[in-house]
């Protein structure tokens, strides 16, 4: 914050008021692809059913909409020999955490 000529405060330069000067959060879009999977865009956290952290590395992620890829939620293209069919759509908003089931692992 800076004074006026008056005494009064004023937010520092490219800040709103209250802003603690960290960078926004870009919002987190789902888009359907056709035939494809669910691309999720933006700075999102995934986590699996009981709330664990699922470790992406990326802002950009492919979640398997046919059931068959061998990298259990994420696409690894086998729908296309699979011959999976699926509408697409537009992107939507979606929140900053988004919950992915994960295959168990054999007992």
């Amino acid at each position: 914050m800076s004074s006026s000529a008056e005494g009064e405060s004023l937010p520092a330069r490219g800040r709103e008021p209250g802003a603690s000067g960290r960078r926004a959060r870009r919002a987190v879009s789902a888009t359907p692809y056709r035939d494809g999977p669910i691309v999720l865009r933006g700075e999102f956290e995934l986590v699996d059913g009981d709330g664990a952290p699922v470790a992406t590395h990326r802002r950009t992620v492919a979640l398997c909409r046919c059931g068959r890829s061998r990298l259990g939620s994420f696409c690894d293209g086998t729908h296309r020999s699979a011959g999976f069919r699926a509408g697409g759509g537009v992107a939507r908003e979606v929140g900053p955490v988004v919950v992915v089931p994960l295959p168990t692992e054999p007992a």
